[in-house]
């Protein structure tokens, strides 16, 4: 008799509902109203916002290099040296798996498979900022681990996570969903 081994799903992002296309609709119309009704307060707007982007740009191309250089100094690791970093037989391999690439996902702009270590800090070294972690990576780790994120008032780490190491801790320490 053949047995099916068990593999990780992969994450399925949702598809974009109603309501965000009526948001969007709504924005659309109001900025097409704007530019009939008052053109030079539009033209100010946009050069306030042209001026704004371009200093968001450059900040964002120095996070970049630095990103940059810290991937080419880690040439040659992969998931093999991050795992090395826990003990496989306490913590869950499948939720070191998804936090690794969940993490790595983030970082496809600077380099397609940035070097992630346990020890990296999420926003000091990783440049992650919250709505990334919260919005991208926790559910995205979530529904690739049947862990739930419905209990994380009792998860000692609960406002603690400050590294990957941290991050994998988190949801090792998080209920597995219960099969409904």
């Amino acid at each position: 008799m053949r047995t099916a081994s068990r593999h990780m799903p992969s994450y399925k992002a949702r598809p974009v509902g109603p309501v965000a296309w009526l948001f969007v609709a709504v924005v659309a119309s109001g900025l097409v109203y704007a530019a009939i009704s008052s053109p030079s307060m539009v033209a100010i707007a946009l050069l306030v916002l042209g001026a704004a982007f371009l200093f968001a740009r450059l900040a964002a191309k120095r996070e970049e290099d630095a990103l940059c250089s810290l991937a080419e100094a880690r040439e040659g690791e992969s998931i093999c040296d991050f795992a090395r970093e826990f003990d496989t037989r306490a913590v869950d391999t499948w939720v070191i798996r998804a936090v690794y690439e969940q993490v790595q996902a983030q970082l496809t702009h600077v380099h397609p498979a940035f070097p992630i270590r346990a020890s990296d800090r999420l926003k000091e070294d990783l440049r992650l900022d919250d709505d990334d972690l919260d919005l991208d990576v926790a559910m995205q780790v979530e529904q690739r681990t049947g862990r739930s994120l419905d209990e994380t008032k009792t998860n000692p780490l609960l406002g603690k996570v400050k590294t990957v190491r941290d991050l994998v801790l988190f949801f090792q320490a998080q209920p597995k969903r219960s099969a409904a």
